[in-house]
This record gives structure tokens, C-alpha cells and sequence, in this order.
């Protein structure tokens, strides 16, 4: 309980241990979860991914200060909401790791192995997504139903690793360069 590092981050550590201990048995490997073939088409869809959300926290911003609603009484005491010290470790943690652990062991792992049906299988990923992570807003539930969407169409878990990156850096920036997005974007988280 006093251990804060250990709270935020237990579901990444649970999926590492879950990953690792599958690997060394044998039990699963690359082509399982996503990675049989590399295509540059996929890479360059994940690319593309990858640079959508960050392009669009910037104009997102640049739209409401041109629009003059950075003046709205809705927008005042933006600025304090910035947070002014993110440590490498949670840059680490949350920019690359979670990300990527997490679309390794849910959207590869998870619906890749364990679920066969593709009706329920892309939505069933959103849930599965917002409850290992603990955070059941729409954001989660989005970033898993797409996940599960791009790797069921592109035959690769590259394209949703790499989009749930640029929705970590995002999210990232908003936090810490664009706070005043918070406003608008809450209902996410």
C-alpha cells in the first residue's frame, strides 16, 4: 500500500512475469502473438499511428487558442494543472513499457491465443484492455478496441504497438506541454 511504484505499475509487472515465463516454457512464441511476417505496409500504418495522436494534441491546441476559447472562463487555471516534473523512470514506464507490454500480452497474447471469435473478439478487447489496466474510460476502451481492430485486419501486432505509443506520448503531452486540452479531453481517462 505505501509502495506507490509497485500500485501504479503492477498490472506492467504482471504481464511481464505472465510473457516471460510463457516464452521460456515455450509455450508461446512471435508468430502466436502477431509477429509472423514483416511488411512495410504495416510498418508505415503504425508510423502513421504513431504520429496521428501527437499531431493532434498540437492542433487540437493550436485550434483553441486561434479560436480565441483559450480566453473562455473554462480554459482559466490551465496552466496549474501542467505537470512540471515527470521522472525518466515514469517517462520509461509510461511512454514505452506500458504501451508495449500491454498490446503484447492483451491485444497479442490474449486475443491472438485465447480468443477465436472474431465477432466478439474486437470489442471483448476494449473491456479486457480497460479492466487489466484498471482505468475503465473511454480512452482505454478505444485504445483496445482499435488495437484489437488493426491487428485482426493487418495480420500484425506492429500497427497497434506503435499507435498505442503515440497515445502514450500524447497523453504525455498533454500533461506536461498542452495542459489546457485536459478541459476538453477528461472523459478520456
Amino acid at each position: 500500500k505505501n509502495q506507490n511504484f509497485l500500485y501504479k505499475y503492477w498490472s506492467l509487472f504482471f504481464c511481464i512475469a505472465t510473457l516471460t515465463i510463457l516464452f521460456s516454457t515455450g509455450r508461446l512464441h512471435l508468430p502466436k502473438i502477431g509477429f509472423s511476417t514483416f511488411q512495410w505496409r504495416q510498418i508505415n500504418l503504425g508510423v502513421f499511428l504513431l504520429l496521428l495522436p501527437l499531431t493532434s494534441v498540437v492542433f487540437l491546441d493550436i485550434i483553441i487558442v486561434k479560436t480565441g476559447m483559450a480566453d473562455n472562463n473554462l480554459f482559466f487555471g490551465a496552466e496549474l494543472r501542467k505537470l512540471e516534473g515527470i521522472s525518466n523512470i515514469d517517462l520509461l514506464f509510461e511512454g514505452f513499457l506500458s504501451p508495449i507490454i500491454s498490446q503484447l500480452f492483451i491485444t497479442g497474447y490474449v486475443l491472438n491465443g485465447l480468443v477465436k471469435n472474431n465477432k466478439v473478439a474486437i470489442p471483448a478487447n476494449g473491456v479486457l484492455y480497460s479492466t487489466i489496466n484498471l482505468n475503465f474510460g473511454i480512452g482505454f476502451l478505444a485504445l483496445g478496441t482499435i488495437s484489437a481492430g488493426l491487428v485482426r485486419f493487418t495480420g500484425s501486432l506492429m500497427p497497434a504497438i506503435l499507435f498505442s505509443l503515440g497515445c502514450a506520448f500524447a497523453k504525455i503531452l498533454i500533461l506536461t506541454t498542452y495542459p489546457r486540452l485536459t478541459t476538453i479531453l477528461v472523459f478520456l481517462n
